[in-house]
């Protein structure tokens, strides 16, 4: 098999996950999560941050995940699934059971930060957060991408969501969607200038400064 490479404007190589990438997507991960922000302040767990948003896509579909590297350290990543509804299985099935255990015996239930994830997702389920529907229809294939701060902005991301696209044109999905948070503007920005149209709009409640919160999450796709 052939391996596509591409390079932006830093030099930066978009190539296809290794194993040996796992670590580095683990920690950008936590480092940038939260709107490309670290995740410290909603979850200080950074094995169980890691393993929920990265597990499935490093350990279970890593072929549809991409990094981009300069001078061989990874900068940027984008995990992604040709199809949802498998993710999902897998993440309810296996994934999330396993990670809560873990941060069970790691001591999670003594950090007031837990139960403030705990009475969030309460008000989240409550506000009909958990209802949505994923995936649109017609667009079963979802990604995420995240960039350490100092190189955004040089056409990392693109090239990134560039990558996946052709993936999984080439693999015959009709469609791609993907969320990001409302008040996130320069991701929301992003995503349209890529041609992603918002197709619906879901609540979210997080803990904010000693209280709650409610924040809207966009729904994006784009057919191919």
């Amino acid at each position: 098999m052939t391996v596509m490479l591409s390079t932006n404007a830093y030099g930066a190589v978009i190539r296809p996950y290794e194993r040996s990438d796992r670590s580095a997507v683990r920690e950008i991960c936590f480092e940038t999560a939260d709107r490309g922000r670290p995740m410290a302040v909603l979850c200080p767990d950074r094995e169980a941050v890691a393993d929920l948003l990265t597990r499935y896509y490093t350990d279970w579909e890593p072929w549809s995940t991409w990094v981009a590297c300069i001078d061989g350290q990874v900068i940027g990543y984008l995990t992604g699934s040709l199809n949802t509804r498998r993710y999902q299985r897998v993440m309810r099935t296996w994934i999330v059971p396993e990670v809560l255990g873990q941060a069970l015996l790691r001591g999670a239930l003594l950090h007031r930060s837990t139960w403030q994830l705990v009475h969030a997702a309460w008000m989240t389920w409550q506000q009909g957060g958990f209802r949505r529907l994923h995936p649109p229809q017609g667009y079963p294939a979802h990604f995420h991408l995240n960039v350490r701060e100092r190189f955004r902005g040089a056409q990392v991301g693109h090239k990134l969501v560039e990558r996946f696209c052709a993936h999984t044109e080439a693999a015959h999905v009709p469609g791609i969607h993907l969320s990001a948070r409302e008040d996130n503007i320069n991701a929301c920005r992003f995503f349209e200038r890529l041609d992603f149209r918002s197709v619906g709009r879901y609540p979210v409640v997080l803990p904010e400064e000693g209280s709650y919160r409610m924040h809207y999450t966009v729904v994006y796709a784009k057919p191919l």
